[in-house]
């Protein structure tokens, strides 16, 4: 019934003006929301990006030759209104901040403008160019630096677990409102958890869904993330960011309220301490292929994600796996599918071990084998419309440059494979590339040439490569395996031979 015996209506009972009596959970509730958004917000900022035509020291020149430029139209402007736009964290008290990818485009075209509350109140709104210092397409994460001291930096505590309908606010600047420096905040709960990106839509379709969130990495949240959301704060009540916000769904036009964010979690972490760097992260790589388990095989009890193939010379051969091994646990991860073992895989960064439960069926319907193999992954090679952006990048040692023999692209090595791939000599570190002319292409060495030692010293990865050859002075002797035939040293001088 809606009217209480011989009262009045329900509502007109539940309503008070003394609402402390009445709603005392309520209080509670709307405190720790008022509370967390004054916290947090502080370290919520807004982003324009602006094509570098169109960034002030790019018009300056045309203000002194007599050219029209108006001051409102410069970023620095308090009446600017910017056509690209976004959000953005504050990672360090010195200015480092984490935003999504997509927001920043091409960092070489594009300058970029921060608006920021350094105080709560009153608010004093900063417009502070900002410096890419790197931005993962594969993670669709960036960091960026501003010339600012006393910044206050996000909270986070990954090890807080996530529940579905949890209370979160997002934080952010949809529709570049927030360049008063006071982001703006909806509310909503947790949906779901590990869902997988939307695809979008590109010229290259296979390039664009190679992300590590289409392997189901994502917060769904229906609190309303409009445009200008990515790259904000998705907060829990303690205060905490579980997620960066992103609105590449409405960007595609989807007019649903809820929205995903990236979970702040090992892979997140590990990713922005790369970014912090001006380094590119690095992802695992086994060298296998999965396919998910058929009805058949779930009938029979088994779980997880099952090995169709094992390329040979690769992390995977190498640690023992399989055909048809079944992989159900990574570290102390459960897999269920293949998007599971891909994600676990994306945590681990190249070069680093991780243990695998696999259960590998027998023969006649008898009891798999459970066995428990270890694995020093390569690194995966990125293919994305996007490319990656850094800072800090490998230098060239006497016209060549090294990688993990995994990552290099198949177009260098012209359809076939690093040397030392196939078997014998496993050679984990390559040739990525070699200008003709320098003292490495005079002594013989080719792109895709397998790297076995330096001066006797075996190396493994890029970083063991130049730490061998730093402050080296005269010829310098390096173990190869060309892409077919056996092992040779060649000696590289400090400069190419006088013709």
């Amino acid at each position: 019934m809606l009217f209480a015996h011989g009262g009045p209506p329900l509502a007109a009972q539940v309503i008070s003006t003394d609402s402390t009596s009445n709603f005392p959970v309520l209080n509670a509730l709307e405190e720790a929301t008022v509370s967390t958004i004054a916290t947090a917000g502080q370290s919520v900022v807004a982003i324009a990006r602006v094509p570098k035509k169109q960034a002030p020291s790019a018009q300056a020149g045309a203000l002194r030759l007599g050219g029209d430029f108006s001051f409102f139209e410069s970023p620095e402007s308090p009446d600017y209104i910017p056509a690209f736009f976004g959000s953005g964290v504050v990672l360090t008290e010195d200015g480092l901040l984490v935003t999504c990818g997509h927001v920043l485009g091409d960092p070489q075209r594009n300058d970029y403008y921060v608006w920021l509350d350094k105080r709560s109140y009153p608010a004093e709104v900063v417009a502070k160019p900002a410096r890419v210092f790197a931005f993962d397409p594969f993670s669709d994460l960036a960091v960026l630096k501003i010339d600012a001291t006393g910044l206050q930096p996000i909270r986070v505590n990954p090890s807080r677990e996530l529940r579905k309908g949890q209370f979160v606010v997002a934080l952010g600047n949809p529709e570049a409102v927030a360049r008063d420096g006071q982001a703006s905040a909806s509310w909503g709960i947790i949906s779901n958890l590990r869902r997988v990106a939307p695809a979008v839509a590109e010229s290259n379709p296979a390039a664009s869904r190679e992300t590590v969130h289409q392997y189901g990495t994502l917060i769904q949240t229906d609190a309303r993330l409009s445009l200008g959301t990515s790259g904000g704060a998705l907060i829990n009540l303690h205060g905490e960011m579980v997620g960066l916000t992103t609105s590449l769904v409405a960007v595609e036009g989807n007019a649903d309220a809820a929205g995903f964010a990236i979970a702040v979690d090992q892979l997140f972490l590990r990713v922005i301490e790369s970014l912090k760097l001006g380094r590119l992260p690095e992802y695992g790589f086994l060298g296998i292929q999965p396919e998910e388990l058929r009805i058949a095989d779930r009938r029979r009890g088994f779980s997880g994600a099952k090995i169709v193939s094992v390329l040979q010379g690769l992390p995977g051969e190498q640690a023992g796996l399989q055909a048809e091994d079944i992989v159900f646990q990574i570290n102390d991860e459960t897999i269920t599918d293949r998007n599971g073992l891909f994600r676990e895989l994306a945590k681990v960064g190249a070069g680093e071990s991780l243990q695998m439960h696999v259960q590998r069926p027998v023969s006649r319907g008898g009891t798999p084998r459970v066995l428990v193999l270890t694995a020093k992954l390569g690194k995966k090679f990125v293919a994305t419309h996007r490319p990656g952006y850094a800072l800090n990048t490998p230098k060239q040692w006497r016209g060549m440059l090294v990688e993990y023999a995994t990552a290099i692209p198949a177009a260098v090595l012209a359809g076939g494979r690093v040397g030392g791939q196939g078997g014998g000599a496993a050679a984990r570190l390559g040739v990525l590339s070699v200008d003709p002319g320098t003292p490495a292409w005079e002594s013989g060495l080719r792109p895709g040439y397998g790297i076995l030692e330096v001066d006797g010293q075996p190396v493994n990865n890029p970083d063991e490569f130049y730490a061998a050859v730093e402050g080296s002075v005269g010829d310098v002797s390096i173990l190869v395996v060309p892409a077919t035939g056996s092992s040779r040293t060649l000696r590289i001088a400090d400069s190419p031979p006088e013709n």
